[in-house]
This record gives structure tokens, C-alpha cells and sequence, in this order.
């Protein structure tokens, strides 16, 4: 890795100022003050239970008693029946009671917020999610029936003689409504919780509706399994956008299946958290166009050859002012060439950096910071292959690097806006330049991105959002040719 790169990428995260004391000091109060009461309110909330269960044991009793009352009382006679006597000194036999039909419990409220008890188990179910609207309106049209027009892709971007017939485009879809189901239960080793989410962003072309998996995962304590987020990504650092995809530099939004292990422990009276997961491997190359057998919809060979997973740990920190990670990775890259058997395999790594500070009010700064020669198919969405392969068939790692910074302002509780800049950058090997010198968009790959986002968001409630953004995008390909894209989003959000 280059040490100057990773050296520069890694100066904004020390650039953090310190909080005042006297600050510090009058949470450290506020927090003493809310604990006070909150211990109050749970001494009430006790005595109030035990006084209810007292309650209710008086009138199940009450009731029990009224029961024997009128089982032992003689029943009436019907005319003309004879009339039964009881000898002296002899107990009147009492009859059974009547056996009510027994009716169904009540759905109870669940452990969680938002949940309710599934009758006769301990499993709290909850479900949402939302729909949303996606109006975009484009400098560019990518040509065709491409998701770039729904969604930032960056490959999809035109550059020099590719953007001529290509002009402005609206596209309206509804694809990233999304639905969600998620469960706890309790149990001796810890919660079991589950959680499973898809959305509509299945299909690669404009008008299908194909659902997608977004999230189906398990975990128990602290052990997780599953298809969820991929542990190299802190979610917290992710900016809000309307968009997708999110900014170029953006550490790409990856899910893909984990086994995942989280330790809190303490240093020093600090309270970390270290997490240490192996997840599903998938090598993404670029080929000579002379020697390629299949690519993808982005000049991509996938040769799905892989020995070992992806190997990530990741140390988290979160203080009251934030949260802090930081993740490396090591991954083999690895692939065979089908007619010749002939394998090329090579180990590399990556590291991020990412955060969150919260400054005045409810206002917040997001970055990450990304570096490494596998670090390809994390970073920006489909826009970097992990390794090269030149005309002989020899492989080499790329280097990709990329840095994203937000401010989040909240106007009032209503009112939000983000600002966001982003970059990222491969350094392209002189065979991949010189391919899509000759070989024009057959080999095209690209060397750098950079993106700028704008947006305002309006929740008049809870569970409605309306927003406008703006996002300036430019592309350069790795023969120096650049295509750019302006493009406005409006979109409205309902949850359930």
C-alpha cells in the first residue's frame, strides 16, 4: 500500500476537536439527574404490578367462591318432578361446575418498541417498512434502459463521443419501497433476534419490479449469521441522501453473507467493541479484451473461483459524541482461466476508517476513508475491479483509494438538510490505460470519481418524508475521457 495515501486519508480523523469542560460537565449532571429518575419511575412502575397482582388475586378468588355458592345451591324443579330429600347428617353432593369455553389470550405488547407477543410463546413480532416515490430529472440519459437512471451508477455515465444522442431524461420508479419483519426471544444464552427485509431493486433494467433481498439474518448473543451489512461498513457513517446508491466516494453499501462474532470489553474504563467476521468472497477483475470469456453489465469478470473468505475485524468506539471504527481486511483474489486451467491467485487487504460527531444540537459530520489493493469491489458502486489481467493472462492488484466527508444540518425538528462531497480513485495499470485506448468502451474502466450532494428533507411527521436533492457527478475513464452528470430527485416517503 502507498504510505503517503493512507497517511492522508487518515488526517481528517485526527482533525476532531475536543468538547469543552464545563460541557462535559453539565451532561455528566443531566445524565446523573435523568438516571435519578428514571430509577424512581421504575419503583413506582414495581409497586404498581405487585398492586395489580394483589388486585387480581382478590378477584379471581371472589370469584372462585361465588362459583361454590351457586354449584351447592338446590337446583329449581320442573313441575311434576320428584322432589329430592337428603337424610340428616348427610353432605349434599355438590355438582361439577360448568366448564367455560376457554377463550383466546390477548395479544400482549412485545419486549420491543413497535412489537406484540405472539399468544402462548415469549417471541416478540414486529413488521414495517415503507413506500417511496423517486422522481429524478437528468443532465444525461445513460443510454438505453439502464438502473443509472434510476439510481447513481457510475459506470453508466457517458464520456466523449458515447454522450452524443444522449440529452436530458426523467424517470419516476418506486422501486426502493421496502418491507421488513423482525422477531426477539428472549433465551439463556441471549435474545434470539431475526430480521429479514427486501425491496424492488431486483431487476437491472427501468420498468421491472423484481424483489430483492436486502437483509436475512439471525443472531444470538453475540454471535450473528446471515445476509446483512458487510463488517468492513460502519452505518452510522453513512450520509442521508435521497439517492440510493449514495456519493461516489461512499464506502459502497455491501450486503452479502456474514458469520459475525461481537466482544465488547474495556481499556482503561473505555468501553470498546470488537468484532471479527468471515464473509462470502467474490473476485471482481478486469480482462483483456482479447482474453476475455464472459463479463457482466459493467466490463466485469466474476470467475466465482474462490478458495478462502474475506477475512475482516473491526474495532468500534462510541462516545457520547459520536462513534469512531476501524476495520481491515485481507481477501485472495483468485482465477482460472477455462480453456487453459492456467490460475492466478493473489492475497491483498484494505483498511477504513469512518465516524460520526455530533456537533450543535442535532447536527452531525459523517466521513469515511478507504485504502487498499483489494479494496475494489467495497468502494464505489460497481465502478472498481480488485485486480488486472494484461494480455499474457499475469494478474495484478489495483490500488483504490477513496474519502467522503458530510455535514447534516437540522433547520428545526421538521426541517433537515445534507451536504456531502465524496472522491475515489484507482490506480489503473498502464495495460488497463492503454486497452481502452484501442478498445474504447469494449474496456473501458475507470479511473477516478467525484461526486457533490445538496438535499432538503421535510418530515411534518413521524412517519412521512418529503425531500429535493441535487448531485453533481463526474466520471474520467482510464484513457482521460470524462462525462459528467446534474441530476434533481424528488421524493416522498411513507412508513408503516
Amino acid at each position: 500500500m502507498n504510505v503517503k495515501k493512507t497517511v492522508f486519508l487518515l488526517l481528517p480523523a485526527f482533525a476532531v476537536t475536543s468538547f469543552s469542560v464545563s460541557a462535559e460537565e453539565d451532561l455528566r449532571t443531566l445524565i446523573k439527574a435523568m438516571s435519578g429518575k428514571m430509577a424512581e419511575l421504575d419503583n413506582q412502575v414495581k409497586q404498581s404490578n405487585r398492586r395489580i397482582a394483589e388486585l387480581e388475586e382478590k378477584l379471581a378468588q371472589s370469584e372462585r367462591e361465588k362459583a361454590l355458592v351457586s354449584s351447592a345451591a338446590p337446583a329449581a324443579q320442573p313441575p311434576g318432578a320428584q322432589a329430592t330429600t337428603v337424610a340428616a347428617g348427610a353432605t349434599p353432593q355438590v355438582p361439577a361446575a360448568v366448564e367455560k369455553p376457554k377463550t383466546a389470550p390477548a395479544v400482549a405488547v412485545g419486549d420491543a418498541k413497535g412489537t406484540f407477543k405472539i399468544p402462548g410463546s415469549d417471541t416478540s413480532l414486529g413488521f414495517g417498512g415503507y413506500v417511496k416515490l423517486d422522481a429524478n430529472y437528468s443532465s444525461i440519459g445513460m443510454g438505453g434502459d439502464k438502473l443509472g437512471d434510476q439510481h447513481l451508477v457510475i459506470s453508466q455515465i457517458p464520456v466523449g463521443d458515447n454522450r452524443l444522442g444522449e440529452h436530458s431524461k426523467s424517470t419516476f420508479h418506486a422501486k426502493e419501497s421496502r418491507f421488513w419483519l423482525k422477531s426477539f426471544t428472549p433465551s439463556s444464552w441471549g435474545d434470539i433476534d431475526t430480521f429479514l427485509e427486501v425491496d424492488f431493486l431486483g431487476a437491472s433494467d427501468v420498468s421491472t419490479y423484481t424483489p430483492r433481498l436486502r437483509h436475512a439474518y439471525g443472531s444470538i448473543g453475540n454471535f450473528l449469521g446471515g445476509f446483512t451489512w458487510t463488517t468492513f461498513l460502519n452505518v452510522a457513517a453513512i450520509p442521508e441522501t435521497l439517492d440510493t446508491t449514495g456519493p461516489a466516494g461512499d464506502l459502497l453499501n455491501l450486503r452479502q453473507p456474514v458469520v459475525r462474532w461481537t466482544q465488547p470489553f474495556t481499556v482503561a474504563g473505555t468501553a470498546l467493541e470488537f468484532q471479527a467476521a468471515v464473509e462470502s468472497p467474490k473476485s471482481r477483475l478486469w480482462t483483456d479484451p482479447q482474453l476475455r470469456e464472459s463479463t457482466d453489465a459493467y466490463n466485469f469478470t466474476n470467475p466465482n473461483d474462490e478458495r478462502y473468505p474475506d477475512l475482516i475485524a473491526r474495532l468500534n468506539y462510541s462516545p457520547d459524541w459520536g462513534t469512531l471504527s476501524l476495520a481491515a481486511m485481507g481477501r485472495q483474489i483468485r482465477y482460472t482461466k477455462q480453456t487453459t486451467n492456467r490460475q492466478q491467485e493473489a492475497w491483498g487487504g484494505a483498511i477504513s476508517l469512518a465516524g460520526k460527531i455530533n456537533t450543535v444540537g442535532m447536527d452531525n459530520v459523517k466521513f469515511m476513508l478507504g485504502y487498499g489493493d483489494a479494496y475494489g469491489r467495497y468502494a464505489a458502486f460497481n465502478a472498481f475491479e480488485d485486480a488486472a489481467l494484461d494480455a499474457s493472462g499475469l494478474l495484478q492488484l489495483v490500488n483504490v483509494y477513496s474519502a467522503m466527508a458530510s455535514y447534516q444540518h437540522w433547520w428545526n425538528k421538521a426541517w433537515r438538510s445534507t451536504l456531502a462531497y465524496s472522491f475515489s480513485a484507482a490506480d489503473q495499470p498502464a495495460f488497463v490505460q492503454q486497452a481502452v485506448n484501442l478498445n474504447g468502451s469494449i474496456g473501458e474502466m475507470n479511473r477516478q470519481a467525484q461526486s457533490a450532494h445538496i438535499n432538503l428533507l421535510w418530515s411534518p411527521w413521524l412517519s412521512t418524508t418529503f425531500g429535493l436533492e441535487y448531485f453533481y457527478v463526474l466520471r474520467e475513464r482510464a484513457d482521460g475521457q470524462t462525462g459528467d452528470l446534474n441530476r434533481v430527485q424528488f421524493s416522498s416517503r411513507f412508513n408503516f
